[in-house]
């Protein structure tokens, strides 16, 4: 997924969201996914540290060029 050097967390939610819809518009497989859903049942992760503040810069979390980011379940409370 590409986003602009400056990106917010908020950013990169919307470019994973765009990125899924056009793979399944492509493959022809299921044709919506809750991002409603996701959001409250999963956080991104970047290198053990959750992406909790939408509007904070990637930039600020560490994450560079062909970082990883990953999808961690939340906890029950």
């Amino acid at each position: 997924v590409v986003v602009v050097q400056n990106a917010s967390v908020l950013d990169l939610k919307k470019a994973l969201r765009r990125h899924f819809q056009l793979r399944q518009a492509r493959q022809g497989g299921v044709q919506h996914l809750s991002w409603k859903y996701i959001w409250r049942t999963y956080h991104l992760t970047y290198a053990g540290e959750k992406l909790a503040d939408d509007r904070k810069k990637l930039r600020e979390y560490g994450i560079r060029n062909r970082d990883e980011v990953s999808f961690i379940k939340k906890l029950r409370k």
